[in-house]
């Protein structure tokens, strides 16, 4: 495992190529672990095309090259490597992990996935059946649905509101070319960040980087959100579901990481809801009514803003009592300075915990790519405990004033009878 409170651990390197990657050499285990982003997410997907990055993700293992589907992964599981894609809001990822000693072959297999994916017709077709028989299920889970309704209240027709999951209408009419014509406008240098965590030196990842991607279309420039969403307008939406429970959601726009109180928020967040038992929510909606299971405050820090919510599930006939308690403490964290024991709880809890989010070299890759796709810095990772030291007490007033605004949210409620009432 390696020390990350020295900012000299994450190697930034550059193939003759032009691929650029970052590196944490971890040399306790004889392994390899890669992630290749390409910010190709549903934001960036065409209209009427939702869900074709994760049908193009959904592909890549799938046959690659002069291998077939079973012979793609029979290859994989010969040398024990593991291999997989998805997609997000923002990303298409490609994650790799392999033994040091099968690094080559691994690379090659990497190679075949991403420059030369087959789309074949059988895989085609059992990818998009497995998809719209997932959101057929969605229609019957009230969460999904909650999901479904709350993204477009919160950010309306901007390109976040879209999940990535796909309609049937839409989802049903992607086929092999969709797929390919979105793989060769998206996957290229530009529109690439490279992650690597493992045994392997600076030298050889360079080596098997240009043999593997190196020959990737340079692309001219990295996708990116141009403008934000709008402010949403307050208002309820509510769907009738015969299910015992009421689904909530309630929220607005986000504070994005490159704000400079983003750390004040998190320990704000922290006392707020953050610590389903630990918080604010927890120990009031929870623990004292015993009115929820899961009770907790999110704030998601997309460019821009992204979305702050408060999310919760309880008897349709307590619906109204929990947002009651719910909005008192949105309100009072503005109005009220916290307590010293809160405060300093919240703060050793987010620095005492932050080694946990990097004690695997799986870890250690996801972090490492997200600083990467954020343009966060390769010294993120040892600074982060210290900009949560620096927050002060006065600080998480201010802040919960800056971001929370309960006369501005938005409410989606899913459940049946009294959830319904609610206002």
């Amino acid at each position: 495992m390696v020390n990350v409170a020295r900012g000299q651990e994450v190697q930034k390197v550059v193939t003759p190529k032009g691929i650029t990657a970052w590196l944490i050499e971890a040399r306790g285990l004889p392994m390899v672990s890669v992630e290749v982003n390409f910010r190709a997410g549903a934001a960036f997907e065409p209209a009427g095309q939702e869900g074709l990055s994760d049908f193009t993700a959904a592909l890549l293992d799938e046959g690659a090259g002069k291998l077939k589907a079973k012979e793609f992964k029979e290859e994989l599981e010969a040398i024990g490597a593991r291999f997989g894609a998805g997609a997000d809001g923002q990303d298409i990822s490609v994650n790799l992990t392999t033994l040091s000693e099968h690094k080559e072959r691994a690379f090659e297999l990497l190679a075949m996935a991403v420059n030369a994916p087959r789309f074949d017709k059988d895989a085609v077709g059992r990818v998009r059946d497995a998809m719209l028989a997932n959101i057929k299920r969605g229609d019957e889970d009230p969460s999904v649905v909650a999901w479904r309704m709350f993204r477009p209240a919160i950010y309306g027709n901007h390109p976040y509101a879209n999940s990535g999951e796909g309609t049937l209408q839409s989802v049903g009419k992607l086929d092999g070319k969709a797929a390919a014509a979105w793989h060769r406008a998206q996957f290229n240098k530009a529109n690439m960040v490279v992650a690597v965590v493992g045994d392997i030196s600076a030298k050889e990842l360079a080596a098997l980087l240009d043999k593997a991607l190196g020959d990737l279309p340079a692309g001219k420039e990295r996708n990116a959100i141009k403008v934000g969403p709008a402010a949403p307008v307050s208002g309820v939406e509510v769907a009738k579901m015969e299910v015992p429970q009421g689904t909530v959601l309630l929220g607005h726009l986000g504070m994005p990481r490159t704000d400079p109180d983003f750390y004040a928020m998190l320990v704000m967040n922290e006392i707020l809801g953050g610590g389903v038992l630990t918080s604010r929510l927890g120990a009031d909606v929870r623990e004292k009514h015993g009115l929820v299971y899961d009770v907790r405050s999110v704030n998601v820090p997309l460019p821009f803003h992204g979305m702050f919510y408060v999310s919760l599930a309880t008897d349709n006939t307590k619906v109204e009592k929990a947002l009651g308690l719910v909005r008192k403490h949105l309100k009072a964290i503005a109005d009220e300075p916290v307590t010293t024991q809160e405060f300093d709880d919240a703060k050793a809890y987010l620095i005492g915990s932050f080694p946990l989010r990097l004690d695997s070299n799986g870890k250690l890759l996801n972090m490492l790519a997200l600083m990467q796709s954020e343009g966060l810095g390769r010294d993120y990772m040892a600074e982060w405990p210290k900009r949560i030291a620096k927050v002060t007490r006065e600080d998480i007033q201010r802040v919960a004033k800056k971001l929370i605004k309960p006369e501005a949210m938005r409410l989606v409620v899913v459940g049946d009878g009294p959830a319904l009432q609610v206002k």
